[in-house]
Parts: C-alpha cells; structure tokens; sequence
C-alpha cells in the first residue's frame, strides 16, 4: 500500500520527554496544519502524532485491502476456519511464546 501525503509543514521529530509538555502546542500549530509530528525515544522513532484525517484514511485503506484479501480467499475456494478457532489458535500460541 502506497499512500501519497503532501503538506505544507514539514515533519519534525521530538523526544516522548518533550512532547508531553508541548502536546498542545504540537495540536494547536503541526498537526493541525497537516504536520507529522514523529515521537522519539532514545534518538529512535516510536510513534507519531498525525492529522485525524490522515489516521482516518489509513483505516479505511487497511479495511478494504483486508475486505479484499478475504473476498480474495472465499472466491478462490481456500479452506477457512471459524472465527472462535481462529482466536483459540493465536491464543494458545501466544500462551506457548
């Protein structure tokens, strides 16, 4: 999946530390122009602030590709499980982990 975003604000990068004294200001000014605000933590990129529309549209993206896959699945006669034994099986090798 390739998604395209152009802003006027360039994206800029701020410690956890930082951030959380400046959340509203990061609100009020970089996101709210359509900045990316990235969150660091030890120099290393661990989260990021986003647009709400920008997080909106990724789950919508997400949902068709996987509405797609599954339709994918079903046409092509691949055998499925229940959902119950579908969460049974992770649960029971998260447990094994």
């Amino acid at each position: 999946m390739y998604i395209m975003y152009m802003s006027a604000m360039p994206d800029r990068e701020i410690p956890v530390t930082e951030a959380r004294g400046q959340l509203p200001a990061l609100l009020d000014t970089d996101v709210r122009d359509g900045g990316v605000v990235y969150l660091t933590r030890h120099g290393r990129r661990v989260g990021a602030i986003v647009p709400a529309d920008v997080a909106e549209r990724l789950d919508e993206l997400e949902d068709a590709y996987w509405s797609r896959r599954a339709n994918e699945v079903l046409q092509a006669g691949e055998p499925t499980i229940p959902w119950d034994e579908a969460v049974a099986l992770l649960e029971s090798e998260a447990a094994d982990q």
